[in-house]
């Protein structure tokens, strides 16, 4: 593997951005440095001998100070609409001024929309009026543009990458399943599960950084596997050795799920105006915080009503294409990674002894 590579991770005090310098450091990938916005953010990564940087990507002259001796980029860095789309921009104007060698944009299946069925890189992407994905494909865009004019960049589409620190899909779900009774029937999650494990993501950036692609090509990045939800659920429950799962009805599910709604909606209503008060009062007083605690875990536990239709959504992102054209095979099925997953979970106090 090439040691005179200087890669810059941006988002690197990010899930994805701090696994991908974990490894890439690991592996002797190169020298290869963190990008974070904030010195904060940089705390798990500080563990590490390789250099930390603070850029925030919208400000071009931070931008041009990280990239200096720069050859190669990860993007992962994500926010707002001015960090994902003006961002995006201003790192790639410091990339064509530096010279960078490749850059590997990480955008999301999101940019899809609501496409269901075999879903390939030929798919045309979709607005759907939701920020995350709409802001994904504006930076897409910017990519393209840079691109046409020659900056060797290649954009990723992962699925739904979990793993040690994977918030969204690993530590959401490791809590849930603490829970009985279980709140999502096998019923209910026939739908395909398109799971990738976080080092699977890293071994394809390594990939691309070689790969004879044209500028702006893009790729669906997944993995081995296409379980469905029920499949990923039962298997991190033995990973973790819970009890087998006790689902409740599918009418009790959705009942639940109904009943918390107009509490979790105040809830953040609340938390997004009166922060600092609420906060004073569960500083003042053990009942009152005991309280929020209770009602932290509730709702942290339950679904709402909107997932049951993601855990039924029969999509499989193909994936042909990453395979044939950056020639990286996904390493890691579920048989694999979960028991990795379990084990960080245990270490790091998400499954309750």
């Amino acid at each position: 593997m090439p040691s005179d590579r200087t890669i810059l991770v941006t988002g690197a005090g990010g899930f994805i951005g701090g696994r991908m310098v974990e490894v890439m450091h690991s592996l002797g990938a190169g020298e290869v440095r963190g990008a974070v916005r904030r010195w904060a953010s940089g705390a798990r990564i500080g563990r590490l001998s390789a250099p930390i940087v603070k850029c925030d990507i919208r400000d071009a002259a931070a931008v041009d100070e990280a990239l200096k001796g720069v050859t190669h980029i990860v993007h992962c860095a994500v926010g707002d609409r001015s960090s994902t789309v003006d961002g995006t921009r201003t790192l790639l104007e410091g990339a064509a001024r530096a010279g960078v060698q490749r850059i590997v944009h990480l955008s999301t299946v999101d940019v899809y929309g609501n496409a269901t069925g075999s879903v390939d890189e030929t798919r045309p992407l979709e607005r759907t009026g939701k920020e995350y994905g709409d802001t994904k494909i504006e930076a897409e865009e910017v990519c393209q543009t840079f691109a046409s004019q020659g900056l060797p960049i290649v954009i990723f589409r992962p699925t739904l990458v979990h793993g040690p620190f994977s918030a969204t899909w690993t530590i959401a779900y490791a809590q849930r399943l603490q829970r009985r009774p279980w709140l999502i029937p096998e019923a209910d999650a026939q739908g395909v599960c398109n799971l990738l494990y976080v080092d699977d993501l890293v071994g394809a950036t390594l990939a691309a950084f070689d790969a004879d692609v044209e500028p702006g090509s893009a790729f669906n990045i997944n993995g081995p596997e296409r379980p469905t939800w029920h499949d990923y659920f039962v298997g991190l429950n033995q990973a973790m050795g819970l009890p087998p799962l006790q689902a409740a009805s599918a009418a009790g599910a959705r009942a639940t799920a109904a009943a918390t709604l107009p509490f979790r909606n105040s809830a953040k209503f609340l938390i997004k105006h009166f922060q600092k008060p609420i906060m004073g009062v569960a500083a003042r007083s053990d009942a009152a915080r005991d309280i929020m605690m209770k009602a932290e875990r509730l709702l942290r536990t339950t679904p709402v009503p909107g997932e049951f239709a993601v855990y039924g959504k029969d999509t499989v992102f193909e994936s042909t294409k990453m395979e044939e054209g950056l020639g990286y095979v996904p390493r890691f099925p579920m048989s694999d990674a979960l028991p990795l997953t379990a084990s960080w979970l245990r270490h790091h106090g998400f499954i309750e002894s």
